[in-house]
């Protein structure tokens, strides 16, 4: 079987119990889960949130060091 060209994912441990959950309860592999996950993923709304993360981070860190 070919490999697919898969890039790294971070899911955060709460997420990859909800995930490896909804794999056992489909018996299917968690791969496939996330794959339909990220499938149905809303990117333009993704790519809002990622360019807005860098800002908001700063914005923390000014806040938290003026207090």
């Amino acid at each position: 079987m070919a490999q697919t060209q898969r890039k790294p994912v971070y899911v955060l441990p709460e997420h990859h119990d909800i995930l490896r959950r909804i794999a056992y309860e489909q018996r299917c592999n968690l791969s496939d889960v996330l794959d339909a996950v990220l499938e149905n993923a809303d990117w333009e709304v993704v790519e809002k949130k990622a360019k807005n993360k860098p800002l908001q981070r700063a914005n923390e860190r000014g806040s938290a060091s003026n207090t």
